[in-house]
């Protein structure tokens, strides 16, 4: 590889779940920066240890530092949008807000591979703690890029994800619609946690449980 193995690597997974596009786009996006891959695919595991491919971009962070202002940081992300592919996530996705941008930091001497060459010291556990964000709100669009202000998963003063309420113990969802895709005999469901987990028992789908609350918010 044309970059020294010391280097440091970043990479990073644009969560959008299963959820296909109108591009086609399935399945989280593994990217990582172009300045630090020289343009080329790496291979590494993403946040459940499966080794994927994280494909070359052009893009910038910022802010993810934590200061003694006790506030939570709210990095900025910058992807390149020649392409169109996030004019084309911001539609089918609301501009991504509430999905999550997962980082993974390792250096270069650790990847699995680098353009399809494996790297003799691989090693799949030697990176920092997985930091995952959520897209707080989308700044700034044009023809050639997208920026995106970040928010903590422990930052919900005054935020809404994903643009709804949270409620502790009721579900916003329409029942057995396009979010709660529940295909139990029941004709109404109560909204509740506990209704909501009869209903997926009903159909062997208990850890699929697709309740649109939040139990844990006050």
């Amino acid at each position: 590889m044309s970059f020294t193995s010391d280097a440091a690597i970043e990479l990073y997974t644009v969560d959008v779940g299963s959820t296909r596009t109108a591009r086609g786009w399935a399945g989280p996006i593994n990217l990582v920066p172009a300045n630090q891959s020289n343009g080329k695919s790496v291979a590494y595991v993403n946040l459940v240890d499966t080794i994927v491919t994280y494909r070359p971009t052009h893009m910038s962070v910022s802010g993810f530092e934590i200061n003694g202002s006790n506030k939570l940081p709210q990095p900025k992300v910058t992807f390149s949008n020649m392409d169109a592919v996030f004019t084309d996530l911001n539609r089918d996705f609301d501009d991504l807000v509430g999905f999550r941008l997962i980082r993974i930091r390792t250096f270069a001497k650790f990847l699995v591979d680098i353009d399809g060459v494996p790297v003799p010291t691989a090693d799949t556990n030697a990176h920092f703690h997985p930091d995952i964000w959520m897209f707080n709100r989308k700044m700034e669009e044009n023809n050639q890029y997208c920026v995106y202000e970040l928010g903590s998963l422990f930052d919900v003063e005054g935020i809404r994800y994903p643009r709804r309420r949270m409620y502790s113990n009721y579900c916003p969802f329409i029942y057995q619609g396009p979010d709660c895709q529940n295909t139990s005999s029941f004709a109404t469901c109560g909204k509740t946690l506990e209704q909501c987990r009869v209903r997926f028992d009903a159909i062997g789908q208990r850890n699929a449980l697709r309740f649109g609350g939040f139990p844990t918010a006050s």
